[in-house]
């Protein structure tokens, strides 16, 4: 066991025996807060309480000292803004008429740190202990090197590309769907407490208690301008739900893909005018920019619902929320972004270039007609409310049967087995079927995306909302791979991905020939007319010669033809 008396209470590292230390340069004169513990105190007989570092509505968080394991550990003492004093002895007092609301957030504290601690998410940082000492309740976990992720992006040229973001942010989007599951919203996600640790991993910081995440509450809230929902500043009206979080992360997302802050939420309610640069536009995924626009809706009754849907929507491009219908919609203006009827975020997309405007309009015919079955999963909403029927009127209403039951309207079951899921949750006609997908498998007869199998049969007659089980067509099981020698790299993905090869099997490698185009495919493996599976790896070698360049052209900027 180390010599904790030898410790920095700043940064926990050997100070060998320096008043002022070599690695952070804390002075010992420096003392915490007098609300604070007191650097050096130990608590549950095992750590070693340092330098307060961070103070919110919630409590105080300090470094401190596994004396146990030899480790440095963070430290967080829930100690509610204008609801707790520091007695005299150190322990944890509530201030008079405020007990209820003091022990109300102690007990969720609780509840909160022990569902972290008892959970296997990989993007919590891990909970060592909770236990009650000093009147309050402590949470003690891993002290991971890292910095925030706006810190990270201002280190890394302000955005990453897609490519960069999709592997750091899965993890995440599953770790607060985890948590969304067992009833706890963060409400706080935000690229402060998000984290990039030196691993290269990122981790979410910062859960709560609920009401450090409402602005009319009494309780100083912590909220982030930009990643928090409109619901957390009108919780009289509004309900924060999972739907918060999802809006929250899709902030963050679109920070880092875009290099910019959405504006507040309240601001954006009056005045709704998010852009996306043309250089994105073209660069992101279609599916990208339509998850994001759809998590990022103002109201959160056109918004993603959950993390599911979302990530459903943002890896895999499949979409099954449909934004609740209003009564007098306003007509839309077009615009490039695909959203959602009846939202607020309008996502204007302006193109600087005719090649660049021609390839977003390729890519969205596409998408919408070529590569729309691969664009489907998820549950359905219902999409309507219920129709009223007049009864008929009569002169005399004679005796009642008590026992006997009301007469349903039955509705015909469609075909559905051709159709893609897009073309049947979409369509008013359908809006008295509860439709779900069972599942997906491989179909010779179906295009892959089609239903290939309904659980009802077509012309059967059902109630409104009942459930139609469908299962959608992967197509074949084995084709002959494309031809995409010569196309270059966009070109060659979009041909492969129209096949059905998935975007993660499709591997791109530099080959250098001067004999060949810059920038075209010069080999692919497997082989033209190949028999096999779609969820085959498929390899493409990018020809890295740029050909000749003139100088003078160069200076200036110019293409050389």
């Amino acid at each position: 066991m180390l010599d904790t008396e030898r410790l920095c209470p700043g940064c926990m590292n050997d100070m060998g025996g320096e008043r002022v230390c070599p690695v952070c340069g804390y002075d010992l004169s420096r003392r915490n807060g007098e609300d604070c513990l007191p650097a050096g105190q130990i608590i549950a007989d095992r750590y070693t309480v340092g330098e307060a570092k961070k103070r919110n509505g919630e409590g105080i968080t300090y470094i401190g000292w596994d004396n146990s394991a030899d480790s440095v550990v963070t430290v967080r003492e829930y100690f509610p803004h204008g609801f707790a004093v520091r007695n005299p002895d150190k322990t944890v007092g509530m201030v008079k008429g405020g007990e209820y609301t003091f022990n109300e957030g102690l007990m969720e504290f609780l509840d909160v740190n022990r569902q972290i601690k008892a959970s296997e998410l990989p993007s919590l940082i891990p909970v060592i202990d909770v236990f009650e000492e000093n009147g309050t309740v402590y949470s003690v976990s891993q002290s991971i090197s890292s910095i925030p992720l706006s810190s990270f992006l201002k280190k890394n040229g302000g955005v990453l590309k897609w490519e960069q973001a999709r592997p750091l942010f899965l993890p995440l989007i599953d770790t607060v769907k985890g948590m969304n599951d067992l009833g706890i919203i963060h409400g706080g996600i935000s690229t402060e407490t998000v984290i990039v640790g030196r691993d290269g991993k990122l981790r979410i910081t910062g859960y709560g208690i609920k009401k450090l995440r409402y602005a009319d509450n009494e309780i100083k809230c912590e909220l982030f301008p930009g990643f928090a929902a409109i619901e957390q500043y009108d919780t009289n009206n509004l309900h924060i739900d999972s739907y918060t979080d999802v809006y929250a992360l899709c902030a963050v997302l679109f920070t880092v893909l875009i290099g910019s802050v959405p504006a507040a939420a309240p601001e954006r309610l009056e005045n709704d005018s998010m852009t996306v640069p043309a250089k994105f536009a073209e660069e992101l995924p279609r599916h990208v920019l339509a998850a994001l626009a759809n998590g990022l809706q103002v109201l959160p009754e056109n918004r993603t619902p959950d993390m599911e849907a979302f990530k459903n929507e943002l890896v895999y491009a499949e979409t099954s929320f449909v934004p609740a219908k209003k009564s007098s919609a306003k007509a839309e203006p077009v615009s490039e972004k695909p959203q959602k009827s009846g939202g607020t975020a309008k996502y204007v997309v302006i193109s600087s270039a005719c090649t660049a405007a021609v390839f977003v309009a390729i890519v969205a015919v596409l998408i919408f007609t070529v590569f729309r079955e691969d664009f489907f999963g998820g549950e359905s909403s219902n999409l309507s409310s219920e129709s009223s029927v007049s009864a008929p009127s009569v002169d005399a209403i004679g005796t009642i049967d008590s026992g006997a039951e009301e007469s349903a309207v039955l509705f015909n079951v469609p075909q559905l087995t051709g159709k893609y899921y897009s073309e049947i949750i979409e369509n008013e006609d359908y809006e008295m079927f509860d439709f779900v997908i069972k599942g997906k498998e491989y179909s010779d007869k179906f295009q892959r995306g089609q239903i290939c199998a309904q659980s009802v049969s077509e012309g059967t007659g059902v109630v409104r909302d009942t459930k139609i089980e469908v299962t959608i067509s992967l197509g074949s099981k084995e084709i002959k791979i494309a031809n995409v020698l010569g196309l270059d790299e966009t070109n060659a993905k979009l041909e492969l991905l129209k096949q059905g090869f998935l975007y993660d099997n499709i591997e791109v490698l530099e080959k250098y020939d001067e004999d060949h185009e810059p920038g075209t495919v010069l080999e692919q493996e497997p082989a033209y007319g190949t028999q096999v599976s779609t969820d085959t790896a498929v390899t493409i070698y990018i020809n890295s010669y740029e050909g000749n360049t003139d100088s003078s052209s160069s200076e200036t900027g110019t293409d050389v033809n």
